[in-house]
């Protein structure tokens, strides 16, 4: 709705605000379903609808030894279910994960603009705005480098987060500091010019990965 009333908004002849053009837009959809009245570029809705699922699941028959899929604001559905959403996708996010654990292990991209894939999995990690206390949406926010490139921050999950406009402009305009703790697995440290800290916590941690565990005298991991 509020890509939609921009568009309208951006009309010569338009007088109303984008509040009530998103009210506008919403009643419309609502009664008629119909977007063809809107300029070209304000017509269609495009969902984004994240599934979850152990992909030796979509390959074996046996879907009982793979774990669940899950649906973003539903919950688990069952694997069949799964299938079809999946054979139905135009894109996919490549997260390889644990085949047991489920770890996250690689998103397998870096480069200075973060590829659609890539900003995905990071609002999906953070379902709002990073600033401190902020709710505004993720897929409203602008998925920036923690790092800035010019400063030799990589394109990579562990160095983007979203940020709203505001925090975005306070983050570049101002002496506040924001850095994600290094395997922290998405854990925002804001520093304030006083020197104030202020942590936000990711809706969901990306594991992060170091030497693996010690091993006990016959080979195995320790049991913990």
């Amino acid at each position: 709705m509020t890509a939609q009333a921009k568009a309208i908004a951006a009309q010569d002849e338009e007088t109303r605000t984008v509040d009530q053009l998103r009210s506008d837009v919403l009643g419309d959809l609502l009664i008629t379903g119909d977007t063809t009245i809107l300029p070209a570029q304000a017509r269609g809705i495009r969902a984004t609808v994240f599934v979850t699922v152990p992909a030796l699941a979509l390959l074996d028959g046996d879907t009982s030894r793979h774990g669940v899929a899950s649906m973003e604001g539903v919950g688990p559905i069952p694997i069949e279910q799964a299938r079809e959403l999946c054979a139905g996708a135009h894109s996919w996010i490549r997260v390889l994960t644990h085949p047991e654990t489920g770890i996250v292990l690689s998103l397998g991209r870096k480069k200075y603009r973060p590829p659609a894939d890539l900003r995905r999995a990071v609002r999906w990690r953070s379902d709002t705005c990073v600033g401190p206390g902020c709710g505004m949406p993720a897929s409203r926010c602008d998925v920036d480098h923690n790092i800035a490139w010019q400063d030799g921050g990589e394109t990579a999950i562990w160095n983007h987060a979203p940020l709203c406009q505001g925090h975005h402009t306070v983050r570049h305009a101002t002496d506040w500091r924001i850095e994600q703790i290094h395997d922290s697995g998405g854990v925002i440290r804001w520093t304030s010019p006083s020197g104030r800290t202020y942590l936000v916590e990711p809706e969901r941690r990306t594991p992060a990965f170091g030497p693996g565990p010690p091993t006990t005298g016959d080979g195995d991991p320790p049991p913990f």
